[in-house]
Formats: structure tokens, C-alpha cells, sequence
């Protein structure tokens, strides 16, 4: 798995665990909040930016309304859709 696919799983994992947590939608600040809390920090902007590579995946949604996110029903993060999304981002 390349630098950048692991990246973007491990904030498709942040975000899962959120979910898992009870949280049923989220912000960028939350991720990242969960992500130095688990030992695995990364900076604001990366999270935002892998926020947009799982939006684009159509793993979670933007709800324009509340600026929160919220997870699909039966999201499964792939490495394969991963690749191909960054290829046509």
C-alpha cells in the first residue's frame, strides 16, 4: 500500500471509529482530535484533504447545512477505488 493510500485509510478508519463511538456526524477537527488521541497525528490540512479523497470515493457526505460529515451506510474502504479516484481527482 502506497504513503498516500495508507493516509487516506487511516482516516477512513478515524472516521469508522468515530461512527463506532456513537458520533453520527463529524467535522475535520474531530478526525484529527481522534487521530493524536490514537497516536497516529496528522496535520489539519492533511485530514481535510483526505476528507475530500473519501468524499470523491463516495465513502462519506458533506451536509452543506450543519458543515459536518457523515459516513455512508456500508462504506468498505478500498485501495484499488483509492488509486483510481486520486488518478481522476
Amino acid at each position: 500500500m502506497s504513503e498516500q493510500a495508507r493516509r487516506t485509510k487511516t482516516v477512513f478508519d478515524a472516521v469508522t471509529a468515530l461512527k463506532a463511538g456513537g458520533s453520527t456526524a463529524f467535522r475535520p477537527g474531530d478526525v484529527t482530535a481522534h487521530l493524536r488521541a490514537s497516536g497516529a497525528p496528522l496535520g489539519a490540512w492533511e485530514v481535510r484533504g483526505e476528507l475530500t479523497n473519501l468524499e470523491r470515493l463516495g465513502l462519506i457526505v458533506l451536509d452543506d447545512d450543519s458543515a459536518t460529515w457523515r459516513l455512508v451506510n456500508g462504506a468498505s474502504f478500498s485501495v484499488e477505488k483509492a488509486k483510481v479516484a486520486r488518478e481522476n481527482g
